[in-house]
């Protein structure tokens, strides 16, 4: 990857720079401020870096939470998020699917989390299980391995491809 800061940087910026692969946001959303509270800098600090010679990507960890108030799912896209984790919510709102959709979102599914969680009670019934039917790409992740006890997403992929009926094309 090319990475570029801007002229007048200091040295440890350029070669911290080095380090970067994009802007990264994981929170607990009901219990800190929204995505839209840091917007002036991420935008700032995306500025700053441009990764083969483009914008500096983002990634947002939101749509996790049963506050229908919630606005992090449309900070998230409007930032333009490359990626988002869990987006459990993004089934609550149709014309979201569709920008996701047409920017080439992936949503980062952690089904076994989510039940965990209490996001979920019932796989069969997870909102990823519908975004599927509608298009809306999406990954089976695993989530906070350290703090479940597990590694990797076997168990994920397990319950997952039972509860969804996911064949060998889903998967692919």
């Amino acid at each position: 990857m090319l990475r570029h800061i801007k002229e007048g940087a200091s040295a440890e910026d350029k070669r911290l720079a080095e380090l970067i692969a994009g802007f990264d946001m994981v929170n607990e959303e009901d219990f800190t401020p929204e995505i839209s509270s840091f917007a002036e800098n991420i935008v700032s600090y995306r500025n700053e870096i441009t990764i083969d010679d483009g914008e500096m990507p983002c990634f947002f960890h939101c749509g996790e939470t049963h506050d229908r108030n919630a606005h992090n799912l449309h900070d998230a896209i409007t930032l333009g998020t490359k990626r988002i984790g869990h987006g459990f919510q993004l089934f609550l709102f149709p014309h979201l699917q569709e920008l996701v959709k047409e920017r080439d979102i992936c949503i980062e599914s952690c089904p076994l989390s989510n039940m965990v969680l209490g996001y979920t009670k019932d796989l069969r019934t997870h909102p990823v299980n519908y975004l599927m039917t509608r298009g809306v790409q999406f990954s089976i992740s695993s989530d906070d391995p350290g703090l479940f006890g597990y590694e990797g997403v076997t168990l994920d992929y397990v319950y997952a491809c039972g509860a969804w009926e996911l064949s060998i094309r889903d998967l692919k």
